[in-house]
């Protein structure tokens, strides 16, 4: 490289002549728009008024018993998560009908309470779009801390196969892709779980998650 190819200041390119996309009223228009959204309460989510957490009288045994008496290793949403995600769908259906581009795509924890979470929202989008309206990727390297045990106890979490029959495919949801599941769609999402996740493989697998994402938003 020459002195003075080095020393010239960078040009700028040439203002393009392409006229802007014209959006008519009722057309929607392609655009990326994120939204990370958390779960709904679980079913295992131990009562905040019977233990009176965050104040001097905590109940610490009574919620201990609480939670022994209800532990699961993948639990589902409880009632009011349900209504939770209900109000979601409600808030995000005319969002994403009027705004996004299609497909809409959803990144997805495997964990129940997360797949039970977007499902009124999924059903909403299939029952008034159709069923490729939602591009949809179960992520098995994205889910709580710790993984899928009871205690000691390690639980494989749902393969692919139980996520579409109990969840995807009751909502219309069909072609979802599943990615991150260590041991094949064929096994759970912790199939390959001994124990309690450590702190370098949860690092690990926020690597690969963010990756993954990655990958599929240079593909797509």
């Amino acid at each position: 490289m020459s002195t003075a190819a080095a020393s010239s200041p960078a040009r700028r390119p040439a203002p393009s002549k392409q006229k802007s996309e014209h959006i008519g009223e009722g057309q929607v228009r392609r655009s990326i728009s994120v939204r990370l959204i958390r779960h709904g309460e679980r079913s295992t989510a131990t009562p905040v008024e019977s233990t009176k957490g965050g104040t001097p009288d905590f109940d610490l045994d009574g919620w201990l018993q609480y939670v022994d008496d209800r532990r699961s290793a993948d639990p589902g949403l409880s009632d009011i998560g349900q209504i939770q995600a209900q109000k979601l769908a409600e808030y995000l259906h005319p969002h994403l009908t009027n705004q996004a581009s299609r497909p809409v795509r959803f990144v997805i924890s495997p964990m129940r309470r997360t797949i039970e979470t977007i499902v009124p929202t999924l059903e909403a989008l299939v029952a008034t779009d159709s069923a490729d309206a939602c591009d949809v990727m179960i992520n098995g390297f994205y889910f709580e801390s710790e993984g899928c045990h009871t205690r000691e106890k390690v639980e494989p979490g749902m393969n692919a196969a139980q996520i579409n029959e109990s969840l995807l495919h009751p909502a219309g949801v069909t072609g979802a892709s599943f990615v991150g599941f260590p041991k094949g769609e064929g096994e759970g999402w912790y199939a390959h779980g001994t124990g309690p996740e450590t702190r370098p493989n949860r690092k690990s697998a926020r690597q690969n998650f963010m990756c993954g994402c990655a990958s599929t938003s240079t593909s797509s």
